[in-house]
């Protein structure tokens, strides 16, 4: 197995060495990278080829949209964690580790196949419960703050969003 692969399933369990090992490996970002655009692949690749609607550029657009939003949700945890919540960690340790975090995001794929719904959303709160403990470990917070500086960072994206009418999540 892939030892990324083998990184982010460790993480998906909660895992806060591996968390802590891939936070410290600086050449783990560009694998980051690639994990966000592949997962964004396959989600996007699996519902235009359920819908019959398979579309290069959409699906090209799709991952550099998922890529986007990747960074700008770590970049918003990272400054409420740190600014907000007086919280310290290298930015470029939360963007590394929250990449990782990203990998339940594939159980929308069922959601796709079996035009359920739950996957989807367990797939999310899964992710998210994820981002809360990278934020703890990479920002260095307890568990209430690594939630707030979650919840917060979501907020400002969310607002973000509502100000300038983009939307730059796909749930």
């Amino acid at each position: 197995m892939n030892e990324n692969l083998r990184h982010a399933l460790r993480l998906s369990f909660f895992d806060r060495q591996a968390a802590r090992r891939i936070s410290f490996d600086s050449s783990a970002t560009a694998d980051a990278v690639v994990l966000v655009a592949a997962i964004e692949a396959v989600q996007v690749g699996v519902l235009l080829a359920v819908t019959r609607r398979f579309d290069l550029i959409g699906l090209l657009e799709a991952v550099i949209l998922g890529i986007a939003g990747w960074l700008i949700l770590a970049a918003a945890i990272w400054l409420m964690g740190t600014k907000v919540l007086k919280g310290s960690g290298a930015i470029e340790a939360m963007i590394r580790v929250s990449g990782f975090a990203r990998l339940p995001l594939l159980l929308g794929v069922v959601d796709y196949l079996m035009g359920s719904g739950i996957f989807r959303l367990v797939g999310l709160v899964w992710h998210l419960a994820l981002l809360v403990v990278t934020a703890g470990v990479v920002l260095g917070l307890q568990l209430k703050e690594a939630l707030a500086a979650v919840a917060l960072g979501a907020a400002l994206i969310a607002v973000v969003q509502l100000v300038f009418g983009a939307a730059l999540f796909r749930f």
